[in-house]
């Protein structure tokens, strides 16, 4: 089995070290400074679930270099998506897995449009994890698991071929009854908290400490659920106030990753979380004062700059 990882940032090259270590042939698309340092150095990872070094990590900036794969764990940004789903079409042989593990509730759909839906399941991805400088990842906390599954419910070889490499590879994971429900289960919990924790420039734990920012924070979860539910996804009626007492077994000085994006001044994934929101929530009648407040204070940052 050949495993390629499209984006080799936190998830990516967490999950993808955890594979290459095991023995698998595991091919990185890594750009600038951080595919530089891991061809030079190496690719360092930190983890409370055990640090690993692979020193020499196959590292390409090219996708179509790679050849055709097996499994591709597709972990770029989202404004991303369209362009290196083209570019990955060279990967794809008749039977090649492309599993998309972003936060977005579009991605399937985008990469089925692109690249054919014969290629696509369904990923989610629980865990904190950063690039602390080029070449490291840094795990933040013991939560490390994927979620799978073909879009249609089926079973297939595939599906069994991920199971036994993350098996191996010590990797928690999951094969979902129902993906999409699972996608949007995360985006309710990420996206808001991703909006709150920017809006505040704050950790969870300082969030959830602050009054009113627990009260935003319950809100947009709110939102986000009866948009999810009005796009005919079943979501529980208690999801919102499940997913706020999960969030407080969250470390507290766990921070979303667009969090570290905005202190580091880069390019926010706000349109495609937060935004998504509000936009869906217009397109389908359902208010959302709280993610559209979010959502305002922060489009000024959203290109890495501040506008006017």
């Amino acid at each position: 089995m050949k495993y390629a990882i499209i984006g080799a940032g936190g998830i990516g090259g967490y999950f993808g070290a955890r594979l290459a270590a095991d023995g698998n042939e595991v091919a990185f698309v890594a750009r600038g400074a951080h595919g530089e340092a891991m061809r030079r150095d190496g690719l360092t990872l930190k983890s409370p679930l055990g640090d690993l070094h692979i020193a020499k990590p196959e590292v390409t900036d090219d996708p179509a270099a790679i050849g055709p794969a097996d499994i591709v764990l597709f972990c770029v940004k989202l404004w991303d998506v369209e362009v290196a789903a083209e570019q990955i079409k060279p990967m794809l042989s008749h039977d090649t897995a492309v599993i998309p593990f972003q936060n977005g509730v579009s991605v399937t759909r985008q990469l089925s449009d692109i690249l054919g839906a014969q290629y696509v399941l369904g990923g989610v991805a629980r865990i904190s994890a950063v690039i602390e400088s080029p070449g490291v990842i840094r795990h933040d906390s013991r939560l490390a698991q994927i979620t799978f599954a073909e879009l249609d419910g089926t079973e297939s070889w595939r599906l069994e071929c991920m199971v036994s490499a993350c098996m191996s590879a010590g990797i928690e994971h999951k094969v979902s009854d129902d993906i999409l429900h699972d996608i949007w289960k995360k985006f309710v919990f990420l996206a808001p908290l991703a909006g709150a924790a920017c809006y505040q420039r704050a950790p969870i734990g300082e969030v959830l400490d602050d009054a009113g920012g627990r009260d935003r924070l319950a809100a947009m979860m709110a939102e986000a659920a009866a948009v999810g539910r009005a796009k005919g996804i079943a979501l529980d009626d208690n999801l919102a106030e499940t997913l706020m007492a999960q969030s407080g077994t969250l470390g507290r000085h766990v921070k979303p990753s667009m969090l570290v994006d905005l202190e580091r001044g880069r390019r926010l994934e706000l349109d495609w979380l937060t935004g998504e929101i509000v936009r869906l929530g217009a397109e389908l009648g359902v208010e959302t004062p709280a993610n559209a407040e979010v959502y305002e204070a922060l489009k000024p940052f959203s290109m890495g700059t501040v506008s006017g």
